[in-house]
């Protein structure tokens, strides 16, 4: 017949240690993976800050660059109006000093001038 199998206090003990210890130590190994883990995507969360931010910036400074291209349009009308314009003036100025030319080279123009006065 087989020996029973004896459980004394000592070895209830020794039990509890061993097992306490092995829980110690597993959790001890799961601690230094997790903290590798951690370590390890640190540099793609900072990188994930720092593309952030300049994603941020750059949608900032693409609206600056859109207000600016707005307002060039806006200029470049203001512009080009005030270039027909400067064109008229300047075509009345010559004819005026057209008439006023030829009047005082030979006296006549005088319906020249007329006509340049009321322009």
């Amino acid at each position: 017949m087989p020996e029973p199998i004896t459980l004394t206090l000592n070895d209830l003990w020794l039990f509890l240690l061993a097992f306490a210890g092995g829980l110690s130590t597993i959790s001890a190994g799961i601690a230094v993976i997790v903290n590798i883990i951690h370590k390890a995507k640190a540099p793609n969360k900072k990188q994930d800050e720092r593309i952030a931010a300049l994603e941020e910036k750059c949608g900032k400074t693409e609206a600056r660059l859109e207000q600016g291209n707005k307002r060039f349009e806006s200029d470049a009308e203001k512009m080009c109006a005030l270039e027909q314009t400067m064109k008229a003036t300047n075509k009345i100025i010559i004819e005026s000093l057209q008439a006023l030319t030829a009047h005082a080279i030979d006296g006549n123009n005088t319906a020249q001038l007329k006509q340049a006065e009321r322009l």
